[in-house]
């Protein structure tokens, strides 16, 4: 099979089984929802550091069920949608994507989902060089996971490499698992064929091959990039800690999807290859982030992903960073 005619089907089919529940709906606005800035990025300082954050689009999941909260009782599942202000049987996910502009370094922290989802999402590279910056300019990505919303934005629609100058990072972790001969989906709710889902990673792999960095976990990087193993969503899942000078940033990635799984970390997703470690890991990142009060960003929180995690009753509640214009 060609690359282009492997790509295709990878995407495809990945969406199909992985996220078998998606209603792609981009045409038609979502009721009671905002409209992103045109401009498509905020930027903000750390330390030294200049970050910004790009938005790839949305991800719209109806009904919420089962993709979140799996097996949960379908009245408390809306209960707690309504309790949250969240839109009735239905989850709106972000897709922000972090920019590091580091000396002469630019680097992504993944890449979106490309072409692969629909006209709802794969707007990175535009939002990106209305920010000034285009593809070439990029030094490095880091791939936290790969699931196509993360790497689907690696190759084009003719099997090409967008960031050609760049050096790709990953965890062996992450590596071994979608690289050995049979990848164990048994601890995820999901029943549904990972087929597509593992042909896309490992087409991504040799694509980025000659270009690629396994790291372990507890490394920094780039003097600035801690990566600390987060497991359950996938095997080799991170939590990043970003410093410079004294100030943080912890992403948590995809730990987290939704708000809805803040105020009920324990219902959990059916992406979560690991379910039962997606939560303990869920639980144990709201908890530290709670304590800590440190500035935390996700990549499908809500819109630009930056923000508190505050202790509320038995789950846990999410407070957006100020952010009074759309670029700073």
């Amino acid at each position: 099979m060609k690359r282009r005619q492997l790509l295709k089907y990878a995407g495809v089919l990945g969406i199909l089984t992985s996220l078998p529940t998606y209603k792609l709906n981009a045409q038609a606005p979502i009721p009671g929802l905002g409209v992103n800035s045109p401009s498509g990025y905020v930027k903000f300082k750390l330390g030294k550091l200049e970050l910004l954050v790009v938005t790839d689009g949305h991800i719209f999941i109806h009904p919420a069920q089962p993709i979140f909260a799996p097996g949960i009782n379908t009245v408390k599942v809306k209960e707690a949608l309504a309790e949250n202000f969240m839109l009735d049987d239905a989850v709106d996910a972000a897709i922000n994507i972090l920019v590091i502009k580091k000396e002469k370094r630019i680097i992504i922290i993944d890449t979106g989902s490309g072409s692969a989802i629909g006209d709802q999402a794969g707007r990175f590279i535009k939002n990106l060089n209305s920010a000034g910056i285009k593809a070439d300019d990029i030094t490095d990505v880091f791939v936290t996971h790969l699931h196509v919303d993360h790497i689907g934005g690696i190759l084009d629609v003719d099997g090409k490499l967008i960031f050609k100058n760049a050096k790709y990072y990953l965890s062996q972790k992450e590596y071994n698992f979608w690289m050995s001969e049979n990848p164990d989906f048994s601890q995820s709710k999901n029943k549904n064929s990972n087929e597509g889902s593992i042909v896309l990673a490992r087409n991504i792999i040799a694509a980025v091959n000659d270009k690629l960095k396994l790291y372990n976990f507890g490394e920094t990087l780039f003097d600035c990039i801690t990566a600390n193993l987060a497991e359950g969503h996938t095997p080799g899942h991170p939590v990043l800690k970003i410093v410079s000078e004294n100030e943080s940033l912890t992403h948590i990635v995809d730990t987290v999807h939704t708000t809805l799984l803040l105020s009920h970390p324990e219902w959990g997703t059916e992406w979560d290859i690991d379910f039962h470690k997606g939560v303990s890991t869920r639980t144990k990142i709201l908890r530290e982030q709670s304590k800590s009060k440190g500035l935390t960003m996700s990549c499908h929180l809500p819109w630009p992903g930056l923000g508190y995690i505050t202790k509320k009753g038995d789950g846990y509640s999410w407070v957006q960073m100020p952010i009074s214009t759309p670029y700073i």
